[in-house]
């Protein structure tokens, strides 16, 4: 089992989750209801976040919660269809096909589809 991690890491995995998911500190701010202020606390760890909260930031995030609390070498379990769309991509025979699916999914993410 780790180690119980910090109110400073938790908020670092915040704001490296924020900038992977290409978010700002307003955009967050107002998908959770807080202000941008609050966004600053939390990525600082100056302020610590309950269950509720954490939860309300994977959720906007479309993260597992998990991901605040997992070392950087560790890897999470997939669900069951995220393993069935890698192992799915993989045996595409065509490659148009797969790069097609990649631009497809990349755009998606982008749209907040």
């Amino acid at each position: 089992m780790g180690s119980i991690l910090s109110s400073r890491q938790i908020g670092w995995k915040l704001r490296k989750l924020r900038l992977q998911a290409g978010w700002t500190q307003e955009r967050l701010a107002e998908q959770i209801g807080v202000s941008t202020q609050q966004i600053q606390n939390y990525e600082a760890g100056s302020n610590k976040m309950n269950t509720d909260r954490l939860q309300q930031l994977a959720h906007a995030l479309d993260v597992p919660i998990q991901l605040f609390f997992t070392e950087e070498d560790e890897t999470l379990p997939m669900a069951v269809s995220e393993k069935l769309l890698i192992d799915s991509y993989r045996v595409i025979p065509n490659k148009d096909i797969q790069e097609s699916i990649l631009k497809l999914t990349i755009n998606a993410t982008k749209q907040g589809v």
